[in-house]
C-alpha cells in the first residue's frame, strides 16, 4: 500500500511521530533545498480530540479543526503546534525517500482529476482517495493489519519504527545524542538518552 510504505519510510528515515505524519502539508516539503537534497518542515501534529477536551484547549494552539465525517461524534480530528518547541524542526530527505514524495504527489493530483465532484482536498500530505485526511487511528490500523500478514517482521508498534530510527541513528552517528535529538525533536537530551 503506497500510503502504508510511505508513512513507515518517514517514520523510520526522520524518526517522525504518526500525528507528525499526518500533519504534514505538501507546502512542508521543499524540494531544492539543501543544494537540491530537499527538506522537511515540521512544524504541526494531528490528532483526535475529545470536544469538551478541545474547548479547554488555547484556539492559538490549533490550526484547523476538521469537518466531524459521522453525526454525532464524540471526537474532532485536529492539526495543531506539537507539544514543544523542539518540535518544530527541519529534517533531510534520502533521495530514496525525495522520489517516493514526487511519486506521492503526483499520485494525489491524479486521484483529484479522475473523481474532481467527489474530491475534498483537506490540504493534508496524506489523504484518502477522495481527498480526506487520514485519522492516527487509521494509519495504524492499516499498520497492525499488514504486520499481522508479515510474520516474518518483529512485531512492533508503529511507534516503534520511531524508536528503531533514533536508535539506529545513534549508533551511525557514534552516540551523538545532540545531533539525533534534533532529528527526532525531543525536547530535552536526557529524554532521549533515558529512552534509547
Amino acid at each position: 500500500d503506497p500510503t502504508l510504505h510511505l508513512a513507515v519510510h518517514l517514520s523510520m528515515i526522520l524518526s517522525l511521530r504518526v500525528g507528525e505524519i499526518l500533519g504534514l502539508q505538501p507546502g512542508d516539503i521543499d524540494f531544492d533545498a539543501a543544494d537540491g537534497r530537499g527538506t522537511i518542515s515540521v512544524s504541526k501534529t494531528m490528532q483526535r480530540a475529545n470536544k469538551d477536551a478541545l474547548e479547554k484547549l488555547d484556539p492559538n494552539q490549533v490550526y484547523h479543526t476538521f469537518p466531524d465525517r459521522r453525526e454525532g461524534s464524540k471526537s474532532s480530528l485536529i492539526l495543531k503546534k506539537p507539544k514543544t518547541k523542539k518540535s518544530n524542526r527541519v529534517l533531510y530527505m534520502t533521495k530514496p525517500l525525495k522520489e517516493e514524495l514526487l511519486a506521492w504527489l503526483d499520485k494525489m493530483k491524479q486521484d483529484e482529476q479522475n473523481a474532481p465532484e467527489k474530491y475534498s482536498n483537506c490540504g493534508q500530505l496524506f489523504r484518502l482517495p477522495d481527498g480526506l485526511p487520514i485519522a492516527p487511528d487509521v494509519l495504524t490500523k492499516w499498520y497492525r493489519m499488514w504486520r499481522a500478514e508479515h510474520p516474518e517482521f518483529e512485531k512492533i508498534v508503529f511507534h516503534g519504527l520511531r524508536h528503531s530510527s533514533a536508535t539506529y541513528q545513534l549508533m551511525i552517528s557514534g552516540g551523538d545524542v545532540k545531533a539525533v535529538q534534533g532529528t527526532t525533536g525531543h525536547a530535552t537530551a536526557d529524554m532521549l538518552v533515558n529512552t534509547y
